[in-house]
């Protein structure tokens, strides 16, 4: 008889047995890089990605930020100029005062670099890399992110008794209590029978995965 079960949180070990599928991370969707500030600019990096690649992408994203302060900034001059004015001073002054502007709001537009698990050393190299330029403000950020599993293996049958090995009740115990530690959560649980008679144990799990976040901007 088939069994499921959601909505279920449980710590636990993972049998040896078992049989890991590991979904890809949920991104949302990468905005244009010629979209305005409001939308977040992400680079992802893999640990296959290429480190000089990565560098010339975020280099073009901050470029580009620049180029739309320079815009605002000249179209802002082109409407207040007044007659007789430099308008090359004119366009230098309103992309200084919109630069301060935006010191005073929290700072110039980001480009947030971000890689998870045995990515990070990679972000964090990219970090240092930016970190040594002059014209570059980095800033970190660390934290976690849930990561979705199917898991299979059989099920066992439990030993409640001892198993003649000649262990107490206390090591009996103590090892129970270890197996039930572990970084996962399991949401949803089904058991049905396999092909060979035995029941096999179908369950969903989020795993906590490290990230790190690199932010650049330019001075």
């Amino acid at each position: 008889m088939d069994k499921s079960s959601t909505g279920r949180i449980v710590k636990r070990k993972l049998p040896d047995s078992s049989q890991i599928s590991k979904r890809p991370l949920l991104r949302p969707a990468i905005p244009s890089p010629y979209s305005g500030p409001s939308q977040p600019k992400v680079i992802y990096i893999a640990t296959k990605t290429p480190f000089l690649s990565a560098v010339k992408r975020a280099e073009k994203l901050l470029h580009l930020a620049d180029k739309r302060l320079v815009q605002a900034g000249t179209q802002s001059a082109k409407n207040t100029r007044r007659r007789g004015g430099d308008e090359i001073q004119g366009i230098a002054e309103e992309v200084e005062n919109l630069k301060k502007k935006k010191k005073e709001e929290g700072g110039n537009e980001e480009v947030v670099i971000k890689g998870t698990g045995k990515a990070i050393a990679k972000v964090m190299g990219l970090g240092l890399w930016f970190q040594e330029r002059e014209e570059y403000v980095v800033r970190l950020k660390t934290g976690s992110v849930g990561a979705v599993d199917d898991v299979r293996y059989a099920k066992e049958e439990n030993e409640e008794e001892n198993d003649g090995t000649g262990e107490d009740a206390e090591v009996i115990a103590k090892k129970k209590r270890k197996a039930k530690e572990g970084v996962t959560r399991v949401v949803k649980r089904e058991e049905n029978e396999g092909r060979d008679g035995k029941m096999e144990v179908r369950e969903t799990q989020i795993r906590q995965v490290s990230v790190l976040e690199v932010y650049v901007s330019l001075r």
